[in-house]
């Protein structure tokens, strides 16, 4: 179950709990962090393996690289090299774009992120793993 806030939260609610969300998947915690964000599509386990290839792959060699090796899930280490800049970028007044650091570097990718509504209240829901 997302992170349910009864009135719509600010940007910088936002910002702190994506923070959180990030901090989450670089301690390893990956059901976590999928728990704390509502999704778009049922594609977590495939958006996590390519930003393993798209990220990890570019300084490692990994003894299998492929998706049912599943070295990308069962080998977390990479994930703590994973941030975000501090700032956000808001497309509209509900979706938030987060880019990815990797190594201390600007990687080109962005996690999209909206802020929606149901009958329990506001919460973030995952759009996207992608190039920007």
């Amino acid at each position: 179950m997302p992170k349910i806030w009864k009135e719509k939260p600010s940007h910088d609610d936002v910002r702190r709990f994506l923070h959180g969300f990030f901090e989450q998947l670089r301690a390893g915690k990956v059901e976590e962090a999928k728990a704390l964000v509502g999704h778009a599509y049922e594609d977590w386990n495939e958006s996590l393996f390519t930003v393993w290839q798209d990220h990890y792959l570019i300084h490692e060699i990994p003894k299998d690289s492929s998706f049912e090796g599943r070295e990308w899930d069962t080998n977390r280490a990479w994930l703590s090299d994973l941030t975000i800049k501090d700032d956000i970028e808001w497309v509209n007044d509900d979706c938030a774009w987060v880019d990815f650091i990797y190594r201390g570097d600007p990687s080109g990718y962005i996690g999209e992120f909206a802020v929606k509504q149901d009958a329990d209240g506001y919460f973030v829901q995952r759009t996207i793993f992608k190039m920007a």
